[in-house]
């Protein structure tokens, strides 16, 4: 019996959709297992979620706590700048109802969010948009990032959203793009406040070029989204001077030499390059580097010898994402994999929705092979942070103790105290997401954390100190409290 080409695709679509919707359940019921269970594991989770409870609680927008002082120069925000508290602090307050943000669930309802506005975008067959879907959803940053406190679904979120506009916009006739180019532009600059890498998705205005006065029109768009991206990292974000940043060595170094710069630059580059290269001791990690690398590869083959424009410009945009990573960031402790995230969404727009639905298949098979290792590994981090902060008697005694810091830190202005960056290191107990952060007066507690020391701003000047040790412990102090748990400190100018 011959299978006609419908009789396949209409067998293909059914078979597609019990797969994604047994994805799908995955997700689901690792969730509930997880919901009501799982405490921060890493510090970046604990920055999210007291940023997110300042705004929801107090409605303090001003992060309440910071490395060695360092905020921001505009508004004293943290290192993740203000729009992660505003959405996840909003989002508690409006629909949830509680001081205590849910990120675990925002993130899960984010991440079908995600497929749904996937499964609704028409212009591809639903056939397309179920691959799509699933190319995403087996991805293992989506996966075990919605399991946890980080915000890569936004990260996800935005890009189908800018991927659907800028697909239209290359779609529609010449009189009809304006609306796409301006649902374009909002998405990309919004997501600049979360991000502020997301201004390399200028460089996807770029294929719009009919002539060379268009491309300098375009290249200056994209300029322009360079130029707030590059704002919003000077002064909404706080700076974060404990690794080497390339663009620092350039910017800050004493005489500016184009040469030296690219010298430093490229250095850089060949030697993340290498470390992308070499194979990681995480199977995933090394399996999905090299399965981006390929898809880049691929991308690049179509963008150039099939000269579709959306294809290019899907191109650019991952290239200035790979390379700005490879150059500016680090390939170590995921960095690489939470920058480059955004790419899995962009590469199946691009090759399965616009190039060759075949591709699919290789990317699928791949990841369903190691998505049950990436289910058992975020649950095996998860298990691990809540057997970590499991509420035994010590634990309550503990938090009891911190409590106190409300009712003995009672001036009658905002108030910095320094705590010990132990109490927010990786894989640690989560203590600090249960400091006051007001006093029994109303006024706001900030929390400077000492890690080495290196405050740019010098702008949070201690009035208390948590336990520190006696290296750190300026001179005209007094011991004004002290328990099994707690020594603190008070100074006098």
């Amino acid at each position: 019996m011959v299978i006609s080409r419908q009789q396949f695709n209409k067998i293909e679509t059914y078979l597609l959709s019990i797969l994604l919707y047994g994805i799908v359940l995955v997700y689901t019921y690792q969730y509930f297992q997880f919901a009501d269970k799982y405490e921060p594991w890493t510090t970046d989770e604990l920055f999210y979620y007291i940023e997110a409870k300042a705004i929801a609680a107090h409605n303090i927008y001003q992060t309440p706590a910071s490395l060695d002082g360092n905020t921001s120069y505009i508004g004293d925000f943290g290192f993740h700048a203000v729009s992660y508290a505003i959405k996840d602090g909003w989002l508690a307050k409006l629909f949830f109802h509680t001081q205590d943000p849910p990120l675990l669930l925002i993130n899960f309802i984010t991440c079908i969010g995600v497929l749904v506005l996937i499964l609704l975008f028409k212009q591809f067959s639903f056939n397309i948009r179920l691959k799509i879907a699933l190319v995403v959803a087996t991805h293992y940053i989506l996966y075990s990032y919605t399991l946890s406190y980080m915000q890569e679904t936004i990260q996800y979120f935005f890009a189908v959203l800018a991927l659907e506009a800028l697909y239209l916009l290359y779609l529609s006739p010449l009189n009809r793009t304006t609306k796409y180019l301006v649902y374009f532009l909002v998405v990309i600059t919004v997501a600049i406040t979360f991000r502020y890498g997301w201004f390399m998705w200028g460089a996807g205005l770029l294929p719009l070029s009919t002539n060379l006065k268009s491309f300098i029109k375009w290249c200056l768009v994209a300029i322009g989204l360079l130029v707030f991206g590059v704002f919003v990292s000077r002064y909404i974000v706080a700076p974060y001077p404990y690794y080497d940043m390339t663009g620092d060595s350039i910017i800050n170094a004493g005489n500016f030499s184009l040469i030296n710069s690219l010298t430093t630059a490229w250095q850089k580059f060949r030697n993340n390059l290498q470390l992308f290269l070499i194979p990681d001791p995480k199977l995933t990690t090394t399996c999905m580097r090299y399965l981006l690398l390929m898809l880049l590869l691929i991308s690049s083959w179509y963008a150039i010898f099939k000269r579709n424009k959306f294809t290019i410009a899907c191109t650019l945009v991952s290239w200035a994402y790979f390379v700005a990573c490879l150059t500016f960031y680090e390939v170590y402790w995921s960095y690489d994999e939470r920058a480059l995230a955004v790419l899995n969404p962009i590469l199946g727009f691009s090759l399965v929705g616009n190039a060759n639905s075949f591709i699919f298949y290789p990317v699928i098979i791949l990841q369903l092979w190691l998505f049950p290792d990436v289910v058992r590994e975020t649950k095996e981090r998860n298990m691990a942070s809540i057997l970590v902060n499991a509420n035994t008697p010590e634990r309550v005694a503990r938090k009891n103790s911190y409590s106190k810091i409300k009712d003995l830190v009672n001036d009658n202005e905002n108030t910095v105290v320094g705590i010990s960056i132990g109490l927010v290191r990786h894989g640690t107990e989560d203590y600090f997401i249960s400091f006051p952060l007001i006093n029994n007066k109303g006024y706001p507690i900030h929390y400077r954390i000492y890690r080495n020391g290196r405050d740019l701003r010098n702008v949070h000047k201690l009035r208390y100190f948590l336990d520190p040790s006696p290296a750190a412990l300026p001179a005209n102090n007094q011991l004004i409290y002290s328990d099994s748990w707690m020594n603190l400190y008070r100074f006098f100018n």
